[in-house]
């Protein structure tokens, strides 16, 4: 029969009748709610697809990465909605960077922010999900585009229009209201249905979303430090006139990177020597200095970068790095899958590690090892040292801040820096720059130049270095005594000339495709900054190359 077709789910074949659009599809086969997206032939489709010929269909949910990403915009806009018809066209919302596995916004309404305004939005956003109101997707003039953010007096993105050549511009309509995000967006509020708000004093509220495939929403463990040290960046850039992608690209095409360059790395230096003179202040306590970061956080340059800072003030510094005290392979525990396990705290010899420290703190002689990852075995090819009497170790390594490495020391004798480069420059505010997103452009760049791995390689890798992160690092983040960014404000305009050739190479049939161009896109935003005008001490030369501490 013509208006039957073939369809092949899991490798199971159905009939069903042509013009059968996904949702309806989904609800015929009992699915679960939270499909997002699917693919049919290979390409990427919104549930409102309808079916017209022999398809391979997969449904993309919230176990996939690209299926969270669309949740997550589809959230934003939701609230952002809500917002809107509770307070007025003129209430402002601003999504300012991630914070614990949610979004910290900031909302201007002319007047205090209450638990209660709080309560409100959250009713009227599940009012809108009820409503189950489209989320549609259309196609509008660049020119139309720009004069509509002018009239919103959202003239950020108005800038971000007039720096792109495209004639259309994607964007979306619910409720009247127009917006455009970087990335695909659910059909309908419907599915939008899992969330939570949680307000943070005196008008912050953190937008919860799901990052599991049952729906839930996780737990919410506020991070003052955090918190506390994307303010007091964004409360820097301020005074060079930067919020947004379209200010760095202004500075771009007006012969003013340079200088924004050299400022951005003064701010930088800045906070480096407050921590040194914090130290400092407490050098005759402190035996230890212990680093610890996510991915591509910057761990190397920052611990040689202190160590001149303490030297300058008459503090010698030895470094030492916990990975060099992995169990021999053989004693290394395994995962569920019978690998090798050297993510968790079990895989260092903690006992030697404890015996070597306080050696040398005891001002004894110590004969270091260092791990070969080849042959899985320390070695002890090192001469024996002994340090001088006014030496702190800097200890730098993914456990760092765990207690349990260093427990047989006392919390005097310790000071914890934890690293992370937390931007908070928006492409507009409505969509920020993930911190992920800005450690991964930075580990493929990496990679490639200083270890000789393809862009796929490492996309392929990165939710393993993420699940590891999420175990062993973040849980430790309160437990330092400051909280060192890492982030540099033009860093993505120099990275941009490096990681876009890498995630072109990436073949259309790889399982990291999607993600590949879906970085691309992200970096269109950026006018490219030329490396050169980079300082040989810029922590972003840590992955470009031709750093002073290499």
């Amino acid at each position: 029969m013509k208006d039957i077709i073939t369809i092949v789910i899991n490798n199971e074949k159905k009939k069903i009748r042509k013009n059968t659009t996904l949702k309806d599809l989904i609800k015929s086969l009992n699915l679960e709610l939270y499909v997002i997206l699917a693919r049919v032939n290979g390409t990427i489709v919104e549930v409102n697809h309808e079916l017209t010929k022999d398809s391979y269909i997969e449904f993309i949910t919230l176990k996939d990465k690209l299926g969270i990403e669309a949740y997550k915009n589809g959230l934003k806009f939701l609230y952002i909605v809500a917002i809107k018809e509770l307070f007025g066209e003129n209430s402002e919302v601003f999504i300012k960077h991630s914070l614990d596995k949610g979004l910290y916004t900031e909302v201007n309404l002319n007047k205090d922010i209450t638990l209660e305004t709080v309560k409100q939005i959250k009713k009227k956003m599940k009012e809108l999900v009820k409503e189950d109101i489209s989320i549609n997707k259309l196609s509008a003039l660049r020119k139309s585009a720009i004069e509509y953010f002018e009239e919103s007096k959202e003239y950020e993105k108005a800038l971000n229009m007039k720096q792109i050549n495209n004639e259309y511009i994607s964007m979306y309509e619910l409720g009247g209201y127009y917006n455009y995000f970087y990335s695909y967006m659910p059909i309908s509020t419907e599915i939008l249905n899992s969330f939570d708000l949680t307000f943070i004093e005196p008008n912050g509220i953190v937008l919860r979303f799901p990052l599991m495939d049952n729906a839930e929403v996780p737990k919410f463990t506020k991070r003052d430090k955090v918190l506390s040290v994307f303010k007091s960046y964004h409360e820097k850039i301020k005074t060079l006139d930067v919020n947004y992608v379209g200010d760095i690209n202004y500075a771009v095409s007006h012969n003013g990177i340079g200088d924004l360059i050299q400022i951005n790395e003064l701010i930088h230096d800045e906070k480096m020597l407050n921590i040194a003179d914090e130290i400092f202040s407490m050098k005759d306590k402190i035996k230890m200095i212990l680093i610890a970061g996510p991915s591509c956080s910057g761990k190397t340059t920052t611990s040689k970068k202190l160590s001149l800072y303490l030297k300058a003030k008459g503090i010698n510094t030895f470094p030492i790095s916990i990975d060099d005290y992995f169990k021999e392979r053989c004693e290394s525990p395994k995962d569920e899958n019978g690998e090798y396990n050297y993510e968790g705290i079990d895989a260092i010899d903690l006992k030697l590690f404890s015996n070597h420290m306080k050696k040398l703190i005891e001002g004894k002689k110590v004969k270091l090892p260092t791990y070969n990852f080849v042959t899985g075995e320390k070695e002890y090819k090192r001469k024996e040292i002994k340090l001088e009497n006014n030496t702190i170790l800097i200890v730098e390594g993914l456990h760092a801040l765990n207690a349990v490495l260093t427990k047989d020391f006392s919390k005097e004798s310790k000071f914890k820096i934890y690293i992370s480069p937390f931007t908070p420059l928006g492409v507009d505010r409505h969509n920020h720059i993930s911190t992920l997103d800005l450690r991964l452009i930075r580990r493929l760049v990496r990679d490639y130049s200083h270890r000789g791995h393809s862009a796929e390689e490492t996309l392929k890798t990165w939710e393993s270095v993420r699940k590891g992160e999420d175990e062993y690092i973040f849980p430790h983040q309160n437990e330092a005594n400051v909280v060192y960014n890492t982030a540099l404000i033009y860093e993505i305009g120099v990275l941009k000339t490096y990681a876009e050739p890498l995630l072109y190479s990436i073949n259309p049939e790889s399982s990291v495709y999607e993600e590949a161009m879906r970085l691309t896109r992200f970096l269109e935003c950026f006018f490219a900054i030329p490396e050169n005008l980079v300082p040989s001490t810029s922590i972003l030369r840590e992955f470009v190359g031709k750093s002073y501490f290499e």
